[in-house]
């Protein structure tokens, strides 16, 4: 594929030049918007010529060797990759397209342009590079533009404190990562991607002894190091604070932020696959942290007033969610989910402006509140959303672990019910609006499945399915069954003690947050949101739906 092997080397090269051209040349602000956009469509054109090419002919590379066949530097493109390299140049160009216009008269506008292109063509490194050097260089260098670009109004304070929080969380993933390619070289040499799997079973055989306890392979530091690195790229806990902090920065930072740079740790454990699935203290280290993400950012999004403080909190949730997706060895699911997740979250963070008219709206709309339609509304978000789920499994099979396949259908099984129930509670119960919510439930639930059974096709042969170090079904289990149970408690426990431990709830929460804590006079009302958090359903809603008070960055 002739024309394949050409836009390759284009993916990286064409927004460097841009970058550079803006940087040396300073030219009009016009001049400048053009340039960038231009550069921006002209990747995504040789992004999707890169796909077809990989798709067709199973891989497209441009590699230089040793004799012995060694990659010294390169580029090599397979079906994951391709997927990769597609999802950052949409998200790039439409953020620039937007930002052209958002950016209008602001004086920091070129350095936002050059910042953007540099963090292009360094996530198409971490994607594509053929080696682990080019991997980390690819790593490093996005992390320190993206920096640069949370600080793009630095002389304002909260921006400024967000840029130097961030720099700390991606100094200690870098060292991380660093440490594990240092390691690496060490013992194997520098890691050919090619072939992982070689390279990983080369590393497992070199043995370390820690104190009294049993000689382990390198691999397992080696692999406990690039989830490390992972944990601070994609705001896991415990280092998730830098990632509410970058609502400080303009929109068009915060999209490209949440819709590509975040899911660092699904990009980094998706490429190295093979090495991190075999070891199963990484792999319990990335569900352990992902469990907790995902269950306290969504806890403290919840009860967030303000929209993209919200949708920042948001995001840590899924990526914690999309780490216990890795970390049970569903690697198609979690690309799935990535790409997903990148998707709708640029839009939201884009349209966050006309998010106060859709206020307006929606806070007039009649809700049903007689026992009769509340019953009605658990019954049909229940059942018709769980029947869908497993027909779903049972049409597609997507071939998912065991602990995978229980996490998932609880998972949209919980996604459509949420969203079937907000439906009929947006307005009144009629014929017509329960025929469009349960198809609404009904066909979410089977575009779900399906989804991730799609992928999980397009990656066959490149992802494992197999993945020995993958957390198993009684751990899955239980885990889900004991947050279940704590959701339970604090939102039904009846009588003083109940209303006690919903307030002192959401005030905790509202301080992980960082959010302003309610007056005392609103304290009396922190038992119904956090109930209400709980049970109202908001899939297609916005934070603004949700809570009265509103602002907006």
């Amino acid at each position: 594929m002739g024309y394949a092997s050409l836009s390759l080397p284009l993916l990286p090269l064409l927004p460097l030049l841009a970058a550079a051209a803006i940087w040396l040349f300073r030219p009009r602000p016009a001049v400048v918007t053009r340039l960038a956009v231009w550069s921006a469509g002209a990747v995504t054109i040789a992004a999707v010529l890169t796909a077809v090419g990989a798709f067709r002919s199973d891989g497209v590379s441009m590699v230089y060797e040793r004799g012995n066949g060694d990659a010294v530097v390169g580029l090599v493109v397979d079906r994951v990759g391709a997927i990769l390299v597609l999802l950052t140049s949409v998200v790039g160009l439409v953020v620039q397209t937007f930002a052209a216009r958002a950016l209008d008269g602001d004086p920091n506008r070129s350095q936002f342009f050059v910042l953007a292109g540099v963090v292009s063509a360094s996530t198409t490194l971490v994607a594509l590079s053929v080696t682990g050097t080019g991997l980390v260089l690819g790593w490093v260098v996005t992390g320190a533009a993206l920096t640069g670009l949370i600080g793009h109004h630095r002389h304002w304070a909260p921006a400024a404190a967000a840029m130097q929080q961030t720099r700390r969380a991606f100094a200690v993933g870098d060292l991380a990562l660093l440490a594990a390619l240092l390691l690496s070289i060490r013992f194997i040499g520098d890691i050919d991607l090619r072939d992982l799997g070689s390279e990983t079973a080369r590393l497992a055989d070199e043995r370390i002894v820690i104190g009294p306890w049993e000689p382990t392979s390198w691999l397992t530091v080696v692999a406990v190091l690039i989830v490390v690195a992972g944990i601070c790229r994609s705001a896991l806990v415990p280092a998730h604070r830098w990632l509410p902090g970058t609502v400080a920065a303009p929109t068009p930072v915060s999209a490209l932020l949440h819709a590509g740079v975040v899911n660092g740790a699904g990009v980094l454990i998706i490429r190295l696959a093979p090495m991190v699935g075999s070891s199963t203290p990484a792999m319990g280290v990335a569900f352990a942290v992902g469990v907790v993400t995902a269950v306290l950012a969504t806890a403290v999004m919840l009860v967030r007033a303000d929209i993209k403080g919200s949708l920042a909190w948001s995001t840590a949730g899924q990526m914690g969610f999309m780490t216990v997706q890795l970390a049970v060895g569903a690697f198609a699911a979690a690309l799935f989910h990535l790409v997903g997740h990148a998707m709708y979250k640029a839009a939201l963070f884009l349209g966050a402006g006309n998010a106060i008219s859709a206020h307006n709206v929606h806070r007039h709309l009649p809700t049903s509140t007689r026992r009769p339609q509340r019953l009605f509304r658990l019954a049909a978000a229940t059942l018709v959303p769980g029947a869908a789920m497993v027909g779903a499994f049972l049409a597609f099979d997507p071939h998912l672990p065991t602990a995978a396949g229980f996490m998932l259908l609880a998972f949209g099984w919980l996604s459509a019910g949420r969203l079937v129930n907000g439906w009929l509670r947006a307005g009144a119960v009629t014929p017509g609006s329960i025929a469009a919510g349960l198809g609404l439930g009904a066909g979410w639930s089977v575009a779900y499945v399906g989804g991730v059974a799609l992928f999980e096709h397009a990656v066959a042969g490149v992802l494992p399915v197999e993945v020995a170090g993958a957390v198993g079904t009684v751990w899955m289990v239980a885990t889900m069954g004991v947050v279940a149970l704590a959701v339970l408690v604090v939102s039904t426990l009846p009588g003083a003690r109940g209303a006690r431990l919903r307030r002192q709830t959401y005030v905790v929460l509202q301080g992980l947050g960082g959010a302003p804590l309610p007056k005392v006079s609103r304290c009396a009302e922190a038992p119904q949101r956090v109930r209400a958090a709980v049970f109202v359903p908001s899939k297609n809603r916005t934070a603004i739906e949700r809570l009265d008070r509103v602002s907006i960055q």
